[in-house]
């Protein structure tokens, strides 16, 4: 499958993600029940937005990544990562690795046992007002081991107030494939000025097992 097409692809299926997790969310109106549309003005759209952003908790302005080493908890989740799959699940498993390690205390491992085409480990971060119109850098090390497909990557991802994706960057040029030693890996996005969350994760698009460690991230300007 050509390159592009499948990146467009994986964008486009975690777009959907997104929205049925928010429909989920939200209950349906009864069919009988009278809705009233009503038209709201940009200007009031704006205004919205600006207060919404008001009454948020202000993140510290250094942005910064929770932890980042992929330290488990007692169940062996590395918390605040949340795992995900596509479709119907079943496919990946998500460990904190002790043994096979970059660093103290755990990498992160992803492996593929079952047909669902990628597994993402990912947290948000709640953008800033000040930091809209920078660019966000992304850095963590990397290790693959008979990765096959797409390959394994970095995610950084910008999404606004409904969850709707704005920009991304999936190490798409750069994915770690069949099987290589730790590589450090870099990549950056410009966070657009209607913002409200910053994903980032590691990403195992196909087969293999990919590892990550020592992520960090920073605004470069």
């Amino acid at each position: 499958m050509n390159n592009s097409i499948s990146h467009l692809w994986v964008v486009l299926l975690l777009a959907g993600y997104t929205n049925h997790a928010l429909s989920a969310d939200t209950p349906s109106a009864p069919a009988t029940s009278a809705v009233t549309q009503v038209a709201v003005p940009p200007a009031a759209l704006s205004s919205l937005f600006a207060r919404r952003q008001a009454r948020r908790p202000a993140p510290d302005a250094v942005i910064s990544l929770k932890n980042p080493s992929f330290n488990p908890d007692k169940l062996g989740k590395m918390s605040p990562w949340v795992e995900i799959e596509h479709g119907s699940g079943n496919s990946y498993t998500f460990v904190a690795d002790a043994e096979n390690a970059l660093s103290i205390p755990s990498s992160a491992r992803i492996r593929r046992h079952g047909s669902e085409p990628f597994g993402l480990l990912q947290q948000s971060i709640s953008v800033h007002s000040s930091w809209h119109n920078k660019t966000v850098r992304l850095a963590g090390s990397l290790r693959g081991v008979d990765i096959s497909g797409a390959g394994g990557a970095l995610v950084l991802r910008a999404d606004d107030g409904s969850g709707q994706i704005l920009a991304w960057n999936f190490m798409q040029n750069v994915r770690v494939k069949g099987t290589q030693d730790w590589k450090q890996y870099t990549i950056e996005l410009k966070i657009p000025s209607s913002a409200y969350s910053l994903i980032v994760g590691v990403m195992l698009e196909d087969g293999g097992t990919l590892w990550a460690d020592n992520l960090t991230i920073e605004l470069i300007d």
